[in-house]
């Protein structure tokens, strides 16, 4: 984890007033705070996604990233036969094919936050080229030229979201298929070759279509593959990245077929979902060419060196757009507490703010997903228990850690740094960091005007086995307990 310098030293109970050293950069881009939860903004009653778009705004949230599911807007997705319709033309298809997106979009923008639009799966069966979609996943290749017509109607209708994003998880089995082929020399990328298919076909389409919109490609998870042993094994997303830009690991020009009409990648920027799973933010993985939340500068670093090696149209910014931990309770196959989550996403908020190119930070989801009904442990619990809130609407700790971060470190014999984010509002806000008193009260041992970006940093002469808690606007923060 690497360290933060704190700029100013305090004592107990002073107020600390604003300071040059912690002024944001001139003509810093801001970073922008990215929600997704499809499960409670495109199923479920107007009423509910109209209460979550609330808690979201609530929350400080600038962008709500929602799925455009191209077997669920496309006609006859079960046909082996692409109908014959305009698919470019997001009138074509058929009525009502639209309505759930058209909602949250004009929901979201009434409320002041904008769309992040992915343009992902599944295909419809008539989309891909062989017996289809079996089961929920693609086994066979999409036809790229169907889906660019499919991206181009997505960008054409909802023209003025923030974003679009190229598909969801191209290295991950469950989205894209085969990840890996045969070959002489053993087994070999496949999907980072037909995703750059994709890309090269359907980002053209989106720009033309909705100018002033962002285009980010990669969409990435966090964890796979380095060295492929079948089809479905999920590749590492630094080998995938450097798969789709045709380089080997010395960044030297791959001498493959799939390469010969190479061209740099297009796009504003690369998305990741930077998932730790199990392990804190600040924890590495071991395996190099994986990138959790710890591991942002690997990938931003790649990013780098391939623009200089001519390998993207632009250097490509971070965009983080999808992460969280999941918990126990109520799933008991995990092993993060609710504490440890009202913890570690403060934590890995601080980590990737500190990633000069990042532009969005990414919570997933709001509300956990219900439990399903299997005869295993692991069916019942299949689906993600990421939420700020659980299944039943109830808070989690981390809603109000969300709202209002804190991360307190040791600084040294009785000192303590701070590193806080007010996330609700604009400009610079007021935050007050309070201390748990023996007598069960809590008392304010510091004052801050945040940046313009809600972030702050303060030290402290305190003793770090204390109980800390980040307070503004009349709400308060989860407590943490004692300085890392």
């Amino acid at each position: 984890m690497p360290a933060v310098a704190f700029a100013v030293a305090l004592t107990v109970a002073v107020a600390i007033s604003g300071c040059a050293e912690d002024a944001p950069e001139p003509g810093a881009p801001p970073v922008v705070t990215v929600v997704q939860d499809d499960a409670e903004l495109l199923h479920r009653s107007p009423q509910r996604i109209a209460a979550t778009l609330d808690d979201m705004r609530d929350l400080g949230v600038d962008w709500v990233r929602v799925t455009a599911g191209w077997s669920v807007i496309a006609p006859a997705p079960r046909a082996t036969r692409r109908p014959a319709f305009d698919a470019a033309d997001p009138q074509a298809y058929p009525r009502g094919a639209w309505a759930a997106l058209d909602r949250v979009h004009e929901m979201a923008r009434a409320r002041g936050m904008r769309t992040a639009i992915d343009i992902a799966f599944w295909a419809p069966r008539w989309g891909v080229a062989g017996p289809g979609r079996r089961g929920g996943r693609e086994r066979d290749t999409v036809l790229v030229a169907d889906f660019a017509d499919f991206a181009e109607a997505v960008a054409r209708r909802y023209r003025d979201a923030a974003a679009f994003t190229v598909w969801n998880e191209p290295n991950h089995n469950a989205f894209l298929l085969p990840q890996w082929e045969r070959a002489d020399d053993g087994w070999r990328p496949a999907a980072p070759h037909l995703y750059r298919a994709m890309v090269r076909a359907a980002v053209p389409r989106i720009e033309a279509a909705a100018a002033g919109a962002l285009v980010l490609i990669g969409a990435t998870s966090s964890v796979g593959s380095a060295r492929g042993s079948r089809p479905g094994e999920r590749i590492a997303p630094l080998t995938f990245l450097r798969e789709m830009a045709c380089v080997d690991e010395a960044l030297a020009p791959l001498r493959r077929a799939q390469c010969d009409e190479f061209a740099p990648l297009p796009g504003d920027g690369w998305s990741h979902h930077p998932y730790s799973l199990a392990l804190a933010p600040w924890q590495p993985d071991p395996r190099p060419d994986n990138v959790r939340i710890a591991d942002l500068d690997r990938l931003t670093s790649l990013l780098a060196r391939l623009h200089a090696a001519g390998r993207t149209r632009k250097r490509l910014a971070l965009y983080i757009t999808e992460s969280g931990y999941q918990t126990r309770p109520p799933d008991p196959t995990q092993t993060v507490g609710l504490a440890e989550q009202a913890r570690w996403l403060p934590e890995a908020e601080r980590i990737a703010r500190a990633q000069p190119t990042v532009r969005s930070v990414a919570q997933f989801l709001v509300r956990d997903l219900p439990v399903r009904r299997g005869a295993s442990a692991r069916e019942r619990w299949g689906d993600y228990q990421s939420g700020l809130r659980f299944a039943d609407g109830a808070a989690k700790p981390a809603h109000a850690a969300f709202a209002l971060a804190l991360v307190a470190r040791r600084a040294g014999p009785q000192r303590v740094s701070f590193w806080g984010l007010v996330r609700p509002g604009s400009g610079s806000r007021d935050a007050r960091i309070a201390v748990l008193e023996p007598g069960g009260g809590w008392r304010t041992i510091a004052r801050r005007r945040t940046r313009a970006d809600g972030t702050f940093r303060a030290t402290v002469s305190i003793g770090a086995a204390r109980t800390f808690r980040l307070e503004s606007g009349g709400r308060a923060g989860a407590p943490v307990d004692g300085a890392r």
